[in-house]
């Protein structure tokens, strides 16, 4: 599977898209190796006015569209903690199914998760087990 990206920095409003396409052990690798508490660090010393992200990286699957996001902060006692954002396709019926079915994405959030909690999450997107990852993330 290959897998496109962007990240967010705190101090830029600018997305940045880089143009390199990843393979899942590249997307492992990243977020395992991605100075987040620096990141965090730098945050901390903005004015808040001069904040424009909390540091992300979200990884998006090139054939499904599904994407898997995850967003760094500070927890009560300043530890690393992140939320997941993850963006699949769901059917729905408009109009109380006078249109018949349609496919639309929708994201899922959830918060307060460990580093280790966090790659766990995206190990389950990457296999592309979406059900499970449903399921975990509507808990």
């Amino acid at each position: 599977m290959s897998y496109t990206y962007s990240i967010c920095h705190p101090e830029n409003e600018e997305i940045e898209y880089p143009s390199a396409v990843l393979s899942r052990e590249d997307v492992l690798k990243l977020v395992e190796s991605y100075p987040w508490n620096e990141r965090l660090d730098f945050m901390e010393s903005l004015l808040e006015d001069e904040i424009c992200y909390s540091p992300s990286l979200d990884f998006t699957n090139v054939s499904s569209k599904y994407s898997f996001c995850l967003t760094a902060m500070r927890n009560d006692v300043k530890g690393l903690e992140f939320s997941l954002w993850y963006d699949r396709k769901i059917k729905y019926k408009p109009f109380f199914g006078l249109l018949g079915e349609k496919e639309k994405m929708q994201v899922l959030d959830k918060w307060g998760f460990s580093k280790k909690d966090a790659i766990e999450y995206l190990k389950i997107f990457l296999e592309k087990d979406y059900k499970e990852l449903e399921a975990l993330m509507t808990i």
